[in-house]
């Protein structure tokens, strides 16, 4: 018998995000991948529906932007996808909040979404990012350009791992955090193979804009 509601719906949850000082590190060397330490892995709600998930997450802060990187197994193929087709393709979307407030159940000016292809094949197969409107957002405050952010995707037979920096510049709110100390982050994977892969529940709920939804990360 299926279940009605998934049990990772059942709870609130304020997970810890710890804080990386070395990020995003030096580019241009054989080393220049997003370094994130084993204490930055973060609990995926969505285990308590499907213990053996596919992908693990690692995220991670300092007052210049917010690291995150995404480890995808269990494929036979590489990720592949392009803009012009974007909703048939590989692709990884974060949601950021800088402002969570309880019950908000409509996106603010303060609420990112930046989708990433691992494998842009109209970008000689080199990631590439967006800033994508959220529905029925309000206005955001910073002009946001994802050229600023940087990106790595690293092969692997059974998948691939997807390391994303985002600059603190390209987040409304972003200078506030450090006074904040809250954060709210949904991570969805949008699989070829594997099918759509969410933090916590899926796309039965409003999860792409609305986010009392989301995961409540606070600043370690």
């Amino acid at each position: 018998m299926s279940q009605v509601v998934p049990p990772s719906f059942l709870f609130q949850y304020a997970l810890p995000m710890v804080r990386a000082d070395q990020l995003p590190g030096s580019t241009g060397s054989k080393d220049s991948a997003l370094r994130l330490p084993a204490a930055a892995t973060v609990f995926l709600p969505a285990q308590l529906n499907t213990p053996d998930i596919p992908w693990t997450l690692k995220a991670a802060w300092n007052t210049d932007g917010l690291g995150f990187e995404i480890r995808l197994r269990k494929k036979s193929f590489p990720p592949a996808g392009r803009w012009s087709a974007v909703q048939s393709s590989d692709r990884v979307m974060i949601l950021l909040d800088t402002r969570p407030a309880v019950g908000l159940q409509r996106a603010t000016e303060f609420c990112s979404l930046l989708t990433v292809l691992p494998l842009d094949d109209d970008a000689d197969d080199q990631p590439s990012a967006r800033f994508i409107e959220i529905a029925q957002q309000r206005t955001t405050r910073v002009a946001q350009d994802p050229r600023r952010c940087r990106l790595e995707t690293v092969l692997a037979s059974d998948g691939y791992t997807l390391s994303v920096w985002i600059p603190g510049s390209q987040l409304p709110g972003f200078a506030e955090l450090a006074e904040t100390r809250a954060l709210g982050l949904y991570v969805i994977i949008e699989d070829s193979e594997l099918g759509q892969l969410p933090m916590s529940v899926g796309g039965d709920f409003p999860i792409a804009w609305n986010p009392s939804l989301w995961t409540r990360m606070e600043l370690a």
